[in-house]
């Protein structure tokens, strides 16, 4: 990166080019983009414009304008734009990379992947080709297809950010031996690095080392308030501690940066009834229902709601879903037990919510803690939504 006083020294250089010889269409884009490193975006879209104005054939600038619109967070914009050039101008990597980024940060994974493979195709090389097709993945859920292209791009650049969320996707996959032993060598180089403080959070919260677990999620939070994963795993750790209202702030500040994640909604929804709030669960469980339709766990939570609320025949219908979908669902399981207990009169609903945490609802079985903890890990929440949008705003490719 150039020092600032470097480049306010070669715009102003530049503008008195322009001034000279407004007619060139060269200094217009060097000035353009020179504006564009600098996050002076309205200028930076005059010169282009500008150009194209005077000079109709230099489809770079339209390029340019597009790098600028991306920049601007005008994404459907630069989508329009660069699908545009490509069909006039066919395939060309940086065209490609870009249309790949204009997808990417409007959730189209799957598009945005083929736009990336094809950008490679094409000839590119770059180490953050790698990087977003792994992200890519990560989010399809395809952790084995993910780590390949991660490894690339640790091959290609060997830094503590890729390896960092290696160590993340190894974790996604199961992998915590791997994930841990990764996290562990990067938080080594970079203390601050935020993957790799990510597993070894999770890591500690496996081993039921909560206040370690909290102490490093909230180390996150500090750099990234934004971080949902860093709140999801603060929620855990206050469930651990009994600490339910607490879960349920943490939780639910999960969900509003992450508002798509069904995941986070249902641990959510077992927080809220591990916090004796069954109303709230139920709404909170239908909610992911909402979200997901096709996920059993929703409806073996919501299932667990209702039973709670003695409400037999809303429940058993809501675990008929849930069979259906998983039978095996920790939610559909749990609701059966609340059932058969109630059928039984072995124990009052109040009761068993009361220990609901400390208490396997099987004599052979796990805590509720303990199977939230098992179900996050199964169901992972996709760091990294939109990486590198600070950079993005001041004109650097990934």
């Amino acid at each position: 990166m150039e020092r600032r006083e470097d480049m306010a020294g070669k715009i102003e250089r530049y503008e008195s080019y322009v001034r000279a010889d407004p007619g060139n269409a060269l200094l217009w884009m060097n000035l353009g983009d020179l504006y564009h490193k600098v996050s002076r975006f309205d200028e930076a879209i005059a010169c282009f414009e500008r150009c194209l104005h005077d000079h109709p054939e230099f489809t770079s600038a339209r390029s340019n304008l597009a790098g600028v619109m991306i920049s601007q967070h005008r994404f459907a914009e630069a989508e329009r734009m660069l699908r545009a050039l490509l069909t006039e101008a066919g395939g060309s990597a940086d065209l490609l990379f870009n249309l790949g980024l204009s997808l990417f940060y409007q959730g189209r994974w799957a598009e945005a992947e083929r736009a990336f493979g094809e950008a490679q195709a094409c000839g590119l090389t770059t180490p953050e080709s790698y990087a977003y097709r792994a992200r890519c993945r990560h989010h399809a859920g395809d952790m084995g297809q993910a780590i390949q292209f991660c490894q690339q791009w640790v091959d290609a650049t060997g830094n503590a950010e890729s390896r960092g969320y290696l160590a993340l996707l190894h974790m996604d996959q199961g992998d915590l031996a791997q994930a841990r032993h990764l996290a562990d060598e990067v938080i080594r180089i970079s203390p601050d690095n935020v993957h790799a403080g990510l597993v070894q959070g999770t890591v500690s919260i496996e081993a039921q080392e909560i206040v370690q677990a909290s102490a490093q999620f909230e180390r996150i939070l500090a750099r990234e308030p934004e971080n949902a994963r860093a709140w999801l795993g603060v929620g855990l750790a206050r469930l651990y501690q009994q600490r339910h209202a607490d879960a349920v702030a943490a939780l639910e500040k999960a969900v509003q940066i992450i508002p798509d994640s069904v995941g986070i909604r249902v641990t959510l929804g077992w927080a809220t009834l591990a916090g004796k709030d069954v109303v709230g669960a139920e709404r909170t469980f239908r909610d992911a229902v909402e979200v997901d339709r096709n996920f059993g766990e929703a409806y073996g939570g919501l299932a667990s709601a209702l039973a709670l609320q003695n409400r037999i025949d809303a429940a058993r219908e809501a675990i008929r879903r849930a069979k259906r979908l998983d039978a095996h669902g920790f939610g559909c399981l749990f609701a059966q037990t609340v059932v058969l207990k109630l059928q039984g009169k072995e124990q009052a609903a109040t009761d068993l919510l009361a220990n609901m945490l400390q208490q396997a609802p099987r004599p052979d079985g796990k805590t509720l803690i303990e199977q939230i903890e098992i179900f996050t890990r199964k169901n992972p929440v996709p760091a990294d939504t939109r990486p590198g949008l600070d950079r993005l705003r001041s004109g650097e490719r990934q």
